[in-house]
């Protein structure tokens, strides 16, 4: 038996150097150039984004100004504007160009909350406009940025930190639980899904903070097409037009053009409109929520979307309490039939199995940490709408808020028409 094997391992070894051989000329330039080209996109790309300049903006609301998160979603409409709707050739794979994006961050320490913006410099006018316009009496400036007062490597021997990243369970058409389902018709009913983060930031002392970064970048028409693509697979749609196809579809048209002196002309859309509408008779209530949800989500703008967060402590006092409370606010979004947010298994720093688990937990935290300073997308990259967005990140609703949220004290005006001015 050993005989026999050592016999068709040879052999196979000798068939593969004959093989070699023969197409060596041709598949060693060819494995060589995939190579050259995997390398040359990675440096001109990181040339690009190297040479992008940021700017850090904390943006504060006053205590008493009433705005549910719709005039939120106004704002990451004007995110999307920078979106280029297809890079040409030369901009990709000469110049390294990528799609612009931003980062929505909020930071909790030492009982405060602060609001946070990361965009590229030359769209800070774009945005400021767009935040002004729903909160006209908002403050906006530049501040320095609070990573940069952390160690660069973390953790330390006396800085603990844990973190992991959002992910969504179900396809990206499927959408997750949105702020019209948490609004009542009675005001003192309304839920405020960010009071969550504002109550835990509000417990925090003096070391303790928490970081969740939510990186937004302009994304097209390939998601919406496979929500439409869902959509017409669940209503059967899809299966009649198949059955229309051959003798049958032609029986069909020949009918309906028998028909049409003495029937009202319809157009396509009416036609459509009337075949879905019928489809969506024959669905389960449940399967009816599923086709509209995704019908809602795909007609608005989406953005590929990366959700980390971090907590950081002095290593002697690091409770996993505060990690709980972060995770708690994730899971308000979740609904069992549509889709949820869910932990990334591969970038949670908890207890990991086999050997060397000291080293691969630390290596987890490190990562994750230079992610978050380095501003790098999940591989995953899920794909949230406008609505999804503004209802994980809005300014609290007046009365929900906590009462340690840092908040413009007192209201801006323009000067009374009577000021006597100099000539």
């Amino acid at each position: 038996m050993p005989q026999v094997i050592s016999g068709l391992t040879s052999g196979l070894i000798q068939s593969v150097k004959d093989v070699w051989s023969q197409v060596w000329w041709f598949a060693l330039p060819l494995m060589a150039f995939f190579l050259f080209w995997d390398f040359w996109m990675l440096y001109i790309q990181y040339k690009f984004i190297v040479a992008i300049r940021w700017q850090l903006l904390e943006i504060k609301v006053p205590k008493n100004v009433l705005k549910t998160p719709k005039a939120m979603e106004q704002i990451f409409a004007a995110a999307h504007v920078p979106y280029s709707y297809g890079l040409r050739f030369l901009e990709k794979y000469w110049e390294g160009k990528v799609e612009y994006w931003m980062s929505f961050e909020i930071v909790g320490s030492a009982g405060e909350t602060h609001f946070y913006l990361r965009l590229p410099k030359q769209f800070r006018n774009l945005m400021e406009s767009a935040i002004y316009a729903q909160y006209p009496e908002a403050e906006i400036k530049e501040v320095e940025d609070y990573v940069k007062q952390m160690p660069h490597v973390m953790p330390t021997k006396s800085i603990e930190v844990y973190g992991e990243e959002q992910i969504l369970r179900n396809p990206d058409c499927f959408p997750i639980r949105t702020y019209p389902m948490f609004e009542e018709a009675v005001e003192e009913r309304r839920i405020d899904t960010i009071s969550a983060i504002t109550e835990a930031t509000s417990k925090l002392k003096e070391d303790e903070q928490i970081w969740i970064q939510m990186m937004v970048r302009p994304t097209g028409d390939d998601w919406r097409l496979a929500g439409e693509a869902f959509v017409r697979k669940m209503t059967g749609l899809e299966e009649q037009k198949k059955k229309k196809s051959g003798f049958l579809g032609l029986g069909v048209t020949l009918g309906e053009v028998l028909r049409s002196p003495f029937e009202h002309p319809a157009t396509e859309a009416e036609k459509k409109r009337d075949e879905i509408n019928f489809r969506m008779l024959l669905l389960t209530p449940g399967q009816r929520e599923v086709v509209e949800g995704i019908e809602k989500k795909i007609a608005k703008l989406g953005f590929e979307t990366t959700i980390r967060f971090l907590y950081i402590d002095k290593r002697d006092s690091f409770s996993r309490d505060n990690v709980a409370s972060i995770s708690g606010f994730f899971r308000q979004f979740n609904t069992q039939n549509l889709n949820l947010l869910k932990p990334d298994k591969n970038t949670m720093c908890r207890a990991v199995h086999g050997m060397f688990v000291k080293l691969r937990l630390n290596w987890r935290k490190r990562v994750i940490f230079e992610k978050y300073r380095d501003q790098v997308f999940n591989h995953h990259k899920p794909i949230l709408n406008i609505e999804e967005l503004a209802t994980i990140y809005h300014f609290p609703i007046m009365g929900v808020g906590s009462t340690q949220l840092e908040k413009v004290e007192s209201r801006k005006g323009g000067p009374p028409p009577a000021l006597p001015t100099m000539e």
